[in-house]
């Protein structure tokens, strides 16, 4: 299913764990900082690439909804993956 999702969702979801990561240890200002500096590195890499990192940060964060159906990207679940 992540290799349907654009590049810019992608990115998205991949920045967002970092900010939300850095928010719990650093605070907010650091953790915009590395999101930020997340999103620059990501922009060059492929499609396929960042298909990957999403989907290994699925198996880091372990977290799904109620049900197991939609399973989070970043630790705050605000990018899933439905499946069907």
């Amino acid at each position: 299913k992540l290799d349907d999702w654009d590049r810019a969702a992608l990115i998205a979801a991949i920045t967002d764990d970092t900010f939300e990561r850095g928010e719990q240890v650093a605070g907010h200002h650091h953790a915009q900082r590395a999101a930020n500096a997340e999103r620059k590195r990501l922009e060059d890499l492929p499609q396929e690439v960042l298909a990957d990192r999403a989907y290994e940060l699925i198996e880091k964060n372990n977290l799904c909804d109620n049900g197991g159906f939609g399973y989070w990207v970043d630790r705050g679940g605000y990018h899933k993956v439905w499946l069907d």
